[in-house]
């Protein structure tokens, strides 16, 4: 494994073989930076395949039609149309097909599969569409048969090459996904040993946690036991988890809500292992983490896939706005000079992502000898520490435009939970259970519950429910279309809320 990790993972290993030799409850565990990033290597050649179905259609298309016809002749507005029309109803199909799947690159058989379930569905469609609308005998029979043939034997190329490649990474341990298993018991070591025997499986068992460490022990499980789930939390803020195992059995029922409840707050997908009888039954509609089923009961972050789209949208909105309003940055910072002595920018630590703690920038709307104040208080109605042109900031949501260059360093998302100020994070937390879950995706710029009337100062406890009730709803229910329905209505919203002071 240390070939996997770096310097930084040779540590991380070290610092689980250490936790394992002591039979103490884990709860201060060191944190590390681990540099390994292969949780993002699985989705990471899943958009090269789609990246490379993409261009193996339009080659076909293109190839078929120069191969009938000759590179002399014209390609007609309607054969261009044709050709990319085609080539988009072909990938719907096949991403409905599942063929995009991250269980579907460790096996070529589901991955030609797919193709051939998607790839037929497409066919039928682009056929019946075309007889439907009378235009399908427009076309020459030999470039259609040649598109379809060329796109037949590169979709097949691209998936033999893609999972070569999977499997070879696996086998080397350069693509591996770090889990761990609560549940001291038979049922977790079979698990286990199941994982640990299966060829080409690309899951490292990091370690097991159990409230009940005081009972028996299995003897092959003795020297992986970390700590009670108390420590699993702590453990999970310091080292790269990607899944947590709940072998526990189901008819323990309150133990694993208990469980549940506390891993709310830590965005790690949480899956429960079912009976053994289930194992006997491939075609069950199930995920696979190895060899083993499991039912997934929680997801704590917006999924790999969607997530790509998530940053593509981040990147897209922020770099957009900050091209068009960058004469109005200038000004308004030529506005705060002028207005008052001290930097233009307000620099003030945040939690973010899985409680990593960020710098977040703001135009400065506070007299200097305030906002550097240790003590962070919240801003109120006509709070004398906030300047005159800082009043017109905060009241328009300017002061936030800053934070576009939080979301291209990554550390923030234009939709999502609004950060707050450390201080505040540690005093809420104390008092509301799902507090912490807020912290499952990136912080944003505006976010659902922002939109939704609670925007500005949070001054009960009431309110400070309300709004991560909101929050973890947008987390739960994310979509691509909800963010751009909430970057609408805060657009509508600043100019007519009189909540933000």
């Amino acid at each position: 494994m240390n070939n996997v990790y770096g310097q930084a993972g040779v540590a991380d290993e070290e610092g689980l073989q250490e936790a394992r030799r002591s039979s103490a409850d884990v709860i201060e565990f060191p944190r590390r930076r681990v540099t390994d990033k292969s949780k993002y290597r699985v989705p990471h050649w899943l958009n090269v395949l789609r990246f490379a179905d993409l261009a193996a259609l339009l080659v076909a298309g293109f190839g078929g039609y120069f191969l009938r016809f000759g590179f002399s002749a014209p390609l007609a507005p309607a054969s261009h149309l044709f050709i990319y029309l085609g080539t988009l109803v072909t990938m719907v199909s096949l991403h409905m097909a599942q063929g995009y799947r991250v269980r579907s690159l460790n096996s070529l058989y589901t991955m030609l599969s797919t193709l051939c379930v998607g790839g037929t569905a497409a066919l039928c469609m682009i056929a019946v569409c075309g007889y439907l609308a009378g235009t399908l005998h427009e076309y020459s029979r030999v470039w259609l048969v040649s598109s379809v043939l060329g796109s037949a034997a590169l979709l097949i190329m691209n998936r033999v090459v893609v999972t070569q490649i999977v499997k070879r990474a696996i086998d080397t341990d350069r693509m591996t996904e770090s889990i761990v298993v609560v549940g001291v018991n038979e049922h977790a070591e079979k698990m286990i040993q199941a994982i640990r025997s299966t060829a080409h499986s690309n899951v490292r068992v990091l370690g097991v946690f159990d409230d009940r460490v005081e009972r028996q022990v299995p003897d092959a499980l003795r020297p992986e036991v970390l700590g009670t789930t108390t420590a699993l939390l702590n453990f999970i803020r310091c080292h790269r988890v990607d899944r947590i195992i709940v072998a526990l059995p189901w008819v323990a029922s309150e133990r694993i809500n208990g469980l549940l409840d506390k891993l709310r707050t830590v965005p790690v997908r949480v899956d429960l292992v079912p009976n053994d009888v289930v194992w006997r039954f491939p075609g069950i509609n199930m995920e696979r983490v190895g060899p083993v089923p499991v039912l997934t009961v929680a997801n704590g972050r917006v999924d790999e896939q969607n997530g790509i789209i998530k940053r593509a949208e981040d990147v897209i909105i922020s770099s957009t706005l900050l091209l068009l309003i960058a004469p109005l940055l200038l000004l308004i910072a030529a506005a705060i000079k002028l207005d008052s002595k001290g930097p233009v920018i307000f620099k003030q630590r945040r939690h973010g992502f899985n409680n990593d703690v960020f710098e977040v920038y703001k135009f400065r709307s506070m007299k200097v000898a305030d906002s550097t104040s240790s003590e962070v208080k919240q801003a109120t109605r006509n709070d004398f520490r906030v300047t005159g042109v800082g009043k017109f900031l905060r009241r328009t949501s300017l002061d936030e435009l800053p934070q576009l260059f939080n979301v291209l360093r990554g550390n923030m998302s234009v939709v999502g939970p609004r950060p707050h100020a450390v201080q505040h994070n540690i005093e809420f937390s104390s008092i509301i259970s799902d507090y912490f879950a807020r912290h499952n995706v990136k912080p944003g710029i505006t976010g659902w519950a922002q939109v939704n009337g609670l925007r500005g100062e949070t001054n009960t406890v009431d309110k400070m429910h309300r709004r991560v009730e909101y929050d973890l709803h947008y987390i739960e229910n994310w979509s691509l279309s909800l963010d751009l329905k909430i970057v609408l209505k805060t657009a509508i919203a600043v100019w007519f809320d009189g909540n933000a002071y």
